[in-house]
């Protein structure tokens, strides 16, 4: 099969969990044999570093990508406010974009055009115009619900009040692409249940596929250092920023009035080390690092602790992958299928977040028979070969 991929940020290099959640499905693809092509829109926030990708990927996926601007415009921000269309779905379209992708459906034939996430919908119509392919949506997220969180959460009154537009005119246009496309892809079973409501009864083949990775086929020779504790995120995402404030003001003074000598480790993409918000005792604030796992393995607990967002959580996936005992709240778990005390800890309090982390620094055995479950777990149900099979077979009930 001839598969074109559209991206709303360049997958590669993998930067943070909506790239690296594309890109396993880039990779997905080409393990069952088929014809990749990847067109992205880049952006301020999100550029395409061409330097730091292979040639090899290059000359495998065709990669090509189209600067769409897409910051913040108050005059568009304040007229949308007497609009029932998403502004945040709006930003991502533009017409010299949607020319380059025309220009690609006129030379080439696809059997299938995947779209990734809600942000690529408003291209669904040049698609419809120019290509007979099936049109597949990957949803990374009910993005709706983000926003209805997001909004839950706000106390300032005009933010509530743009937040709640912003949520009823997102969830008027998921509703309506949900509808659109052929095929639908969410990441989690909570998802596909939202998406089944959502959809009113209308029949829309929908396959849960979660995030995937080639998982690590060797134990972890590096050891981690006792008494450490660690958080990696891309602190550009505010529910990170929000979870990592509360793990650091909330949290974390209640584990090392227990445990004096307990480190807390924080790495991040825009996580800058001079950040005076994330200082305290014991917290080591390292910035960006240059590889994650490394990162990863210098340390004995990962924390995820999200209080908002939606989806199933990257790190979540790779901690599990590398044996990591992890302490999370219920949305940092949310997706994975995960069980509390079998795969990872469930706290939602300070103080039952807090007392997590403290029974697995006093007791490393606890700890590493916890990260051992949680990688078995992993083996089990994020196996990108496995998944890569699954996805054919999804692909191939369209193109019979």
């Amino acid at each position: 099969m001839r598969i074109l991929q559209i991206c709303p940020k360049p997958p590669v290099p993998s930067v943070d969990g909506g790239t690296l959640a594309m890109n396993s499905v880039t990779e997905a693809i080409q393990l069952s044999g088929n014809s990749i092509q990847v067109l992205a829109i880049e952006t301020e926030k999100h550029r395409y570093h061409p330097k730091l990708i292979s040639e090899e990927y290059k000359s495998a996926t065709k990669i090509e990508t189209f600067f769409v601007h897409t910051g913040i415009n108050i005059f568009s921000a304040f007229f949308n406010l007497f609009s029932s269309s998403s502004y945040n779905v709006n930003r991502f379209y533009s017409i010299d974009f949607e020319n380059k992708l025309i220009s690609i459906l006129e030379k080439e034939n696809f059997d299938i055009i995947q779209l990734e996430s809600l942000y690529t919908a408003p291209y669904i119509g040049a698609i419809r115009k120019y290509s007979k392919a099936k049109i597949i949506l990957r949803a990374h997220n009910i993005e709706s619900e983000l926003w209805k969180r997001r909004t839950l959460l706000e106390t300032n009154p005009l933010k509530k009040t743009w937040f709640n537009h912003l949520t009823k005119n997102i969830f008027k246009c998921e509703t309506e692409t949900f509808q659109k496309v052929d095929g639908i892809i969410p990441i989690t079973n909570e998802d596909a249940g939202s998406i089944h409501k959502m959809l009113s009864g209308i029949n829309k083949p929908i396959f849960v596929l979660p995030f995937a990775m080639n998982l690590p086929k060797e134990n972890i020779s590096i050891s981690a250092k006792p008494g450490t504790v660690f958080h990696i995120g891309a602190m550009d995402w505010e529910e990170n920023v929000e979870g990592v404030l509360w793990l650091v003001k909330e949290v974390w003074p209640k584990v090392v009035s227990k445990i004096p000598f307990a480190e807390l480790h924080l790495a991040g993409r825009n996580l800058k080390v001079d950040d005076a918000r994330f200082s305290g005792q014991n917290i080591f604030v390292h910035g960006e690092v240059e590889n994650a796992f490394d990162f990863m393995n210098e340390f004995l607990v990962m924390t995820i602790p999200l209080l908002s967002g939606g989806g199933m959580r990257v790190k979540l996936v790779e901690g599990m992958a590398l044996g990591k005992a992890i302490v999370t709240t219920s949305i940092g778990a949310e997706g994975s299928a995960s069980e509390n005390e079998n795969q990872v800890l469930i706290k939602n309090s300070p103080e039952d977040f807090a007392g997590a982390i403290c029974n697995l620094l006093n007791n490393e055995i606890f700890a590493r028979e916890l990260g051992q479950r949680s990688k078995e777990f992993a083996k089990t149900h994020f196996d990108l070969y496995s998944s890569s099979k699954k996805l054919n077979d999804f692909y191939i009930s369209f193109v019979k």
